[in-house]
């Protein structure tokens, strides 16, 4: 306080997963939320001195009520909007793309006139196999006038600004000045350094201005005597014409180019975000999403402190003769406005442990407001202040002190003080709970402590942080809704918030853009299924899913030296009797084709494990050591058997299993294995990862479903990075990850994997790791190496497609000059992007078409209406959605060497999604991505202690991220160990 007191100077075999739709979950991982959280260990305080509410009791214990908000009534299946209940395709577009295919000349596209991209394949045609049937999309065609002329400026403040939210303030005090009100409001902003104004502002004749703006908050009318001015400099930097992107988009002429058309859709983008930016109670979040935060409808309480708020995200996109708006339903948690003695007493409902390092954590960063200050007529003044954690030694004696027991030099009063002294004798205000941690809102050097009763949180604070395991299932819950719920949403609340129906659509209309405010309607085709080969014969698949009785695994392993492993926490669901239910599951694996040996030892192992937080370190001790008596012994396979999903547990036995004593590990929770109901059904699925990890084959195509993998000479590629989380510690590393099939079955994806600089998306050891995954074909194919290599790559956003093949192309080629004889014929190489984080979703038009949820039934394709005008891409949903609505893949090819055909391409990626090891379903995206995806998530593990912490948690004996940077133990190496 500084003598001032007010002011300053988620799996499969654990029951759980990350929520892919009809996946099956992403399996056998550990991640998917905190686990429980730990906070500071060696004592603490433990929580927040007990009760400290005072007039409250114990608080509200953090419960729900109530409905799940949303804003949704339930309604048809079916989407059938009222306004356009017979839509019918665009023939325009449909005659525009068939012409550019019919123009198109040798492989140049837009981009081949581009001196600083390299040229994407052109499509070579549109899909025609498959059922044809007509779909709606969450997409509004934008009409903005031929004659529009829109107006570029940069931005230039300083000094510079760095707080978002700061910087966000200055240019709504930019947007009223003279010459953008003189403009008619026709200048929108996208809050960083880009004005865009459907008119020419007056900035002189050199088309720059400079001008003094004083800082104020939103809530402030006039600045403060001591306000920061900043000087604002606007320069028109180019004007974007209108017609020359429609021409471009009309053309059917396809070695045309737009050079300004990447200008052209910010700009659209730009001036489509000025109506929900600026409208009240809509709060705008990063990625284009606006979200109602005053609107109750829309609005669930997740516990702990959090509400979640559904919302819209939209965005410019661009198609054959047409300009798009994508528009689809998003949620987010946001802390809880109001009390904020409330709001920590439901954080505190929800967590356990050393609660105040948590709580500092938790705080840090939000704005709160006070009113208990008093102007010159003594009515209240409100301030917004920012919290920068609890008091901390040395400025207090005890971290997270009290409004009792912080004190501080106030010669006003006389001396030192305490905080609730303080405010007694100052502002004659008796706190209710003084014993309650005081907020810091100065600074670590010059702190300023302000009792959390009198603070009351903003609304519309998005929480940028991750959720525990019981708020991630309440959002899951919340945000999973039906697509015709979701797309009555988007044509009506999203709608209206976003200019393209109602009233605001006048707003739109002056700035020149009209919107037809109905869904696109494109054509789509329904791919038929291949039938699934086994052992013991064919398998047609129903609705995306089959079942595997009385079937064999393609090729089943024999496994003579396995074991299980229980971790005792206490509570024994098998009743001293888990023997016979470990006789069961073997039954079961010889079942499906598995040639299995009992157990060895007979009884397995056993480790007492403790369930709080605080016995983490007991937990990693005894787990290590009894991991050090297994290694000895004959099991090179181990079914461990969980109390619980704990993450830390689970990471750590993937770790000691993988990296340490080169022991295949098959995860199960205690709970699941011991459930009668479904027994048989879990015991396969499990038997699946069993298979997988010592080599065998579950599933496979026939020769005819292969196409171009038909002649066993291709090996398919899966590559992708993952980034450490908002939470993780300073400078963890970014892991990457590549699998790649070893043979012309396609049922076997060994893998690489190794960290690399933070949050660098592009693979560093690229050629490496395509190295090692060449070897591993060489030394199963008699020496030959593939002639075709097909990758999919995931992970990668629309504008790093020129990078991938400026760097990770080179790489690819370079790891085949290592290993192919310099004089013979190098592998041709096709490259496929896999994106999984669009907006694009697809409503069935007739019943006939979708599932019994009202998606598209699996096997959707579309690759025409709302596809790039000039690259070749399509999306596919091949997986049957199970609840929710079902997102489509997103596949561009920016590589294509090998000359796939469009056919080609749809039907083999479609194929492929049947062939995933791990379930008997069709996945949602081609497995080497999703293969991938697995192994870059099972090294999370493997750094669990950097990767899941923050400043409210320590880490635990569980720290191995400074001995883990590549690779799992020699045993695993050549095996799908991720699985």
């Amino acid at each position: 306080m500084s003598g001032r007191g007010h002011q300053r100077g988620q799996s499969q075999d654990r029951g759980r997963g990350r929520g892919r739709g009809s996946d099956g979950g992403r399996g056998d991982r550990g991640g998917g939320g905190r686990g429980d959280y730990r906070g500071d260990r060696g004592g603490g305080r433990g929580d927040y001195r007990g009760d400290y509410r005072g007039d409250r009791g114990g608080g509200r214990g953090g419960g729900r009520g109530g409905p799940r908000g949303g804003g949704f009534a339930g309604g048809d299946v079916m989407f059938k909007p009222t306004n356009d209940p017979a839509a019918k395709l665009d023939e325009r577009v449909t005659k525009a793309e068939d012409a550019k295919i019919a123009n198109a000349k040798g492989t140049l596209n837009l981009q081949d006139l581009s001196l600083t991209k390299i040229p994407l394949p052109q499509r070579p045609g549109y899909g025609t196999m498959g059922t044809p049937i007509n779909l709606r999309t969450n997409y509004f065609s934008l009409l903005p006038s031929a004659k529009q002329v829109l107006y570029r400026y940069n931005v230039e403040i300083s000094p510079e600004v760095t707080v978002k939210r700061k910087k966000r303030q200055i240019h709504s005090l930019l947007l009223k000045a003279d010459f953008c009100v003189n403009t008619g409001n026709c200048v929108a902003t996208d809050y960083g350094a880009n004005l865009v104004s459907t008119k020419k502002l007056d900035l002189g004749p050199d088309g720059r201005k400079e001008l003094q703006v004083l800082y104020r908050d939103e809530d402030e009318l006039v600045a403060r005597p001591n306000a920061t001015s900043y000087t604002i400099k606007v320069q028109l930097t180019g004007t974007i014409a209108i017609s020359e992107l429609l021409a471009y988009l009309a053309s059917t002429d396809t070695t045309s180019a737009y050079e300004a058309k990447e200008e052209a859709i910010q700009a659209l983008n730009i001036l489509m975000s000025k109506l929900p930016n600026e409208t009240a109670g809509v709060v705008p979040a990063p990625g284009n999403k606006y979200f109602p935060v005053t609107d109750p409808n829309f609005s669930f309480n997740l516990g702990g402190g959090l509400t979640a708020i559904r919302g819209f995200y939209a965005s410019v996109r661009t198609s054959t003769l047409r300009v798009l708006y994508n528009v689809n339903v998003c949620a987010s948690p946001f802390y809880k406005p109001g009390s904020l003695m409330d709001l920590m007493t439901d954080f505190r409902s929800q967590n356990r442990g050393p609660l105040l390092p948590m709580l500092d954590s938790f705080l840090k960063k939000l704005r709160v407001e006070t009113n208990y200050l008093k102007d010159k007529e003594g009515r209240p003044t409100k301030r917004v202040k920012t919290i920068q954690g609890l008091a901390r030694p040395p400025k207090v004696s005890t971290f997270g002190a009290s409004a009792n027991e912080a004190r501080f030099q106030c010669d006003e009063l006389g001396g030192m003080v305490t905080v609730n002294d303080y405010f007694k004798r100052k502002y004659k205000i008796i706190l209710k709970a003084p014993q309650a941690p005081v907020m810091n809102v100065g600074s670590a050097e010059k702190p300023s402590f302000i009792p959390a009763e009198l603070c009351s949180v903003l609304v519309g604070q998005m929480a940028r942080r991750k959720l525990s395991e019981a708020q991630t299932a309440e959002m899951i819950k919340f945000a999973c809704k039906r697509p015709a719920d979701n797309a009555r949403q988007i044509v009506g609340r999203g709608a209206e918030i976003l200019g393209v129906s109602g009233v605001n659509m006048a707003t739109m209309k002056k700035l020149g853009i009209d919107i037809q405010a109905k869904m696109l309607v494109v054509p789509g085709r329904i791919l038929a299924p291949p039938q699934i080969s086994y052992k013991s014969g064919m398998v047609r698949p129903d609705s995306g899913s089959w079942n595997m009785i009385k079937t064999k695994f393609t090729h089943g392993v024999p496994i003579k030296d396995w074991s299980f492993l229980q971790l005792d926490a206490g509570r024994d669901p098998f009743q001293g009797n888990i023997k016979a239910t470990i006789t069961q599951f073997t039954r079961t694996m010889n079942d499906c084709g598995l040639q299995v040996a009992p157990p060895n030892p007979p009884g397995g192992y056993r480790v007492s494990v403790g369930l709080l937080p605080a016995d983490e370190d007991k937990n990693t001790r005894n787990l290590k050591q009894i991991f050090g008596q297994i290694k000895p012994g004959p099991a090179k396979m181990l079914l461990v058997v969980l109390p619980n999903t704990n993450a830390t547990t689970y990471s750590y036995v993937k770790y000691l299993g993988d990296v340490e004593y080169g022991i295949h590990t098959v995860c199960v929770v205690a709970d699941k294995l011991g459930k009668e109901r479904g027994q048989l059904q879990y015991f396969a699925n499990v038997a699946l990862k069993f298979n997988l990890k010592r080599g065998g084959i579950n599933q496979a195509l026939t020769n005819d479903k292969l196409g171009i993998l038909a002649d066993g000479k291709t090996m398919v590629i899966g590559i992708d990075v993952t980034h450490p989380s908002p939470s993780s510690l300073k400078d963890t590393p970014s892991i990457a990850g590549v699998v790649a099939s070893i043979d012309g079955r396609y049922g076997q994806w060994p893998a690489s994997i190794r960290t690399q600089e933070s949050r660098k998306e592009m693979v560093s050891g690229l050629s490496d790791m395509v190295a090692e995954r060449l070897r591993a074909w060489r030394s199963k194919n008699g020496g030959a190496l593939p002639t075709k290599l097909l990758v999919y790559r995931d992970g990668v956003s629309e504008g790093q497609y020129d990078t991938v093949l400026r760097d990770e192309l080179p790489s690819i080629q370079d790891a085949c000059k290592k290993l192919y004889p310099a004089n013979a014929a190098k592998p041709k190489i096709s490259i496929i992007i896999v994106g999984k984080r669009h907006h694009t979703r697809f409503y069935p038009m007739q019943e006939s078409d979708g599932d019994r949820n009202g998606n598209p039934k699996n096997g959707t394709i579309v690759d025409r209406g709302i596809t790039g005008e000039r690259h070749w891409d399509f999306f596919l949903q091949a997986h049957t959605g199970l609840q929710g609505t079902a997102r489509p893949a997103h596949y561009v090819v920016i590589r294509d060497e090998i000359n796939i055909g469009a056919n080609a391409l749809e039907q083999l990626t479609h194929n492929l999604c049947y062939t995933f090891g791990r379930a008997t379903k069709a996945i949602s995206i081609c497995p080497p991505a999703y293969y991938a995806d697995l192994l870059c998530e099972r090294g999370r593990c493997y750094l669990h202690g950097s990767l899941n912490t923050d400043a409210a948690s320590s880490t635990s004996s569980f720290n191995p991220e400074g001995k883990w940077a590549r690779g799992v133990h020699a045993n695993l190496a050549e095996s799908m160990f991720y699985i």
